[in-house]
């Protein structure tokens, strides 16, 4: 397993504005890596995570403002969203989010909530399949998979990575669009963004910094529409991305885009 290296470390402790004392959420803990900037620039950190394998605080971000309450933070200076699949979760096959390793088709970011994508590909209509590989998915060939996928599970039923992948095909981009897809729906993702996001307007106080880190043009419409309401100042006209030096040592930097707003 490789160790999950965070992106834009730098560019997230001084979008948040970290100052001494200060208190803030990292709303994706993952490894802790934004974390463990944050406390070495003097911050204080609630850490939380839909993991219950990760080392902070058991919830979706969605619930951010109940648990903030619950851990004494119901008022704080900065609140971080680091958006998308850890690293740790990539590469352990027996999750299920990654097409490079055969595994269960389970793509749940907390396993013992809710159904597997397993259950999705098994009982979802080719229409209801064709639906969200074209909203979550982008995926141009969203029918042909969708109908595939129905043949295939008439025969057998669908219940590991390795099947999932013979069905759809190895070209990598449409793999990667039709498990970010299953991704999003087996976990109401983009439902998940936006409450989260208006849990956090509640409890940032006034001059606080919302920084949210996207890796698909999904979340980040999302996100990019929800600044421009009237209780935020834009402090990013464009998002920031990596640089190529941060890319060329962690791929995964590749795809994100952090938008950067203060409370009003």
């Amino acid at each position: 397993m490789t160790g999950h290296v965070p992106v834009l470390l730098k560019e997230v402790a001084d979008g948040l504005n970290v100052r001494p004392g200060g208190k803030y959420i990292d709303a994706t803990f993952g490894a802790g890596g934004h974390s463990a900037e944050i406390v070495k620039r003097g911050g204080m950190v609630l850490g939380i995570d839909a993991d219950p394998e990760v080392n902070a605080v058991h919830g979706n971000f969605r619930d951010i403002e109940k648990i903030a309450k619950e851990n004494g933070f119901e008022s704080v200076d900065g609140i971080l969203f680091d958006l998308g699949v850890s690293s740790m979760q990539l590469d352990s096959p027996e999750r299920g989010f990654s097409y490079r390793f055969n595994g269960p088709l389970d793509l749940r970011l907390d396993p013992t909530k809710g159904e597997p994508a397993s259950q999705i590909v098994n009982t979802y209509s080719e229409g209801e399949l064709y639906e969200i590989f074209t909203r979550f998915g982008e995926e141009n060939n969203a029918r042909t998979i969708a109908r595939a996928i129905v043949i295939a599970r008439a025969v057998e039923r669908i219940t590991t990575t390795e099947a999932l992948v013979k069905i759809v095909g190895n070209a990598k981009p449409v793999l990667s669009r039709i498990f970010q897809a299953l991704r999003i729906e087996v976990n109401d993702e983009l439902g998940a963004l936006r409450q989260g996001l208006d849990g956090a307007r509640i409890v940032i106080k006034t001059g606080g910094r919302l920084v949210v880190i996207s890796f698909h043009s999904l979340e980040d419409r999302i996100v990019k529409q929800y600044m421009r309401n009237g209780d935020w100042k834009i402090l990013t006209k464009k998002p920031i991305t990596a640089t190529d030096s941060e890319v060329r040592t962690n791929t995964r930097a590749r795809s994100a885009k952090m938008r950067v707003a203060q409370r009003l």
